[in-house]
């Protein structure tokens, strides 16, 4: 088997299994793999230190994005107190 048709296999594989992120570095990882003469695990944990990287930020994007926080135009702007008809007792 050819060294290309080993990649497109390998990066067909990675999106199938939803590592998209890792897919694209895919190329990146290997020919830094190849000029730094990183051994095979190196190589791996940096293309998974991608993913999991990436997948640590589409989850904090996710609980920020549902934890029903102000935008930060929606907080108040004034620091001087309310009026006091608007003031509780």
């Amino acid at each position: 088997m050819s060294e290309a048709r080993r990649f497109q296999q390998l990066k067909g594989h990675l999106s199938y299994l939803k590592l998209n992120d890792a897919a694209e570095a895919l190329n990146r990882v290997l020919d830094q793999a190849r000029a730094e003469r990183m051994s095979l695990t190196a190589a791996l944990e940096r293309l998974l230190e991608i993913e999991v990287e990436a997948t640590e930020a589409r989850r904090l994007a996710a609980r920020l994005r549902f934890a029903c926080l102000p935008s930060p135009g929606r907080w108040p702007t004034s620091t001087s107190p309310p009026s006091p008809g608007l003031m509780r007792s």
